[in-house]
C-alpha cells in the first residue's frame, strides 16, 4: 500500500475563498448623496432617511452606515426619480397674489 491517501479524498482540504470586506462610503459620495436629496426637495430628516432606506433596501441609521456599492445604488435610484415640485401645475397656478389682470 502506498502513502498516497489523496486518491481516497483524505488529502489536504482546499483553502476557502477569501471574503472581501465591504468598502466604506467615501466623503465625496456622501456629498453627492446630500446634493441629490437637496435637489429632490427632501429637506426634513424623516424624508431624507425614508428615501435613502427605500433606495438602499434596508434600514440605515446614517449615510456613513452605507457601503460604497450601496451609495452608488442609492445615487442611481435617486437619479431615476423625478424631482418633487410644489405642485403639478405651472408657476402661474402657484402664484400667491392676484395679478393686475385678475383684479380687472
Amino acid at each position: 500500500m502506498t502513502d498516497d491517501l489523496s486518491l481516497f479524498g483524505d488529502g489536504p482540504a482546499p483553502l476557502p475563498e477569501p471574503v472581501l470586506a465591504p468598502v466604506s462610503i467615501p466623503d465625496w459620495q456622501i456629498e453627492l448623496l446630500r446634493k441629490a436629496l437637496d435637489s429632490r426637495g427632501l429637506t426634513s430628516m424623516a424624508e431624507r432617511q425614508q428615501a435613502i432606506q427605500s433606495a438602499a433596501g434596508r434600514p440605515v441609521e446614517s449615510l456613513r452606515a452605507l457601503t460604497h456599492d450601496e451609495g452608488l445604488r442609492v445615487l442611481s435610484v435617486l437619479g431615476q426619480r423625478p424631482r418633487r415640485s410644489a405642485s403639478d401645475g405651472s408657476a402661474w397656478d402657484d402664484r400667491d397674489e392676484d395679478t393686475w389682470i385678475d383684479r380687472l
